[in-house]
């Protein structure tokens, strides 16, 4: 009975050691990773690779995010932001026009961010990069921080009922970048969600 005990306690603990080298990393909100465990002697790795929790300095951050996304252009957080919106009417039912941008701008309901979050997506819902409101059949209110013309901007869509057959769409989005175009980012994303309206 001691050495199935044993065994079992030996296995568990191998299991919980295990935990961060085969990628189950919890990480906080601030990135750092919650279950990677260092030798308090040693400060060695016990149950990572060494890559966890590694401090970097703002501008490799960025060089690294740079490298990995050649054509991301990401806001400049040396200005401050402008909020630019574009609306239409769209020949679609408000309900319908929902399903679709929910799709298109890959925008995630609350209880989506419960489940992939769990016990973070409280933190994750109190950002400004992130909305969810509705009242179904009258208005969907989503917004989220996605990628759209190689730019990563914050795009929050407002969908309205006007009648049973039209929607009324207003897309916001804020820019800081001074090397993109206000107007023409707001043109290519109407004709982005004109388009997804009209699969």
């Amino acid at each position: 009975m001691k050495k199935n005990t044993a065994l079992l306690a030996l296995a568990l603990v191998g299991a919980l050691l295990a935990g961060c080298s085969s990628n189950q990393h919890v990480y906080s909100a601030n990135g750092k990773c919650v279950t990677c465990w260092n030798n308090p002697v040693t400060g060695k790795p016990i149950n990572h690779d060494g890559e966890a929790n590694k401090e970097v300095s703002p501008e490799i951050a960025a060089e690294e995010k740079a490298e990995q996304s050649p054509n991301v252009k990401y806001q400049n957080s040396e200005l401050p932001f402008k909020e630019y919106k574009v609306s239409f009417v769209a020949p679609v039912e408000v309900d319908l026009a929902f399903l679709k941008l929910k799709k298109e701008f890959n925008y995630y309901t609350e209880q989506e961010i419960r489940q992939e979050w769990g016990s973070l997506a409280n933190t994750k819902i109190q950002t400004f990069e992130y909305a969810y409101d509705a009242t179904p059949s009258v208005y969907y209110h989503m917004r989220s921080d996605r990628q759209h013309a190689g730019v990563q901007v914050v795009i929050d869509t407002y969908i309205e009922k006007q009648s049973n057959r039209e929607s009324k769409i207003t897309l916001t989005y804020w820019l800081n970048n001074p090397t993109v175009n206000p107007s023409s980012f707001g043109a290519s994303l109407k004709a982005r969600a004109q388009k997804a309206l009209s699969k």
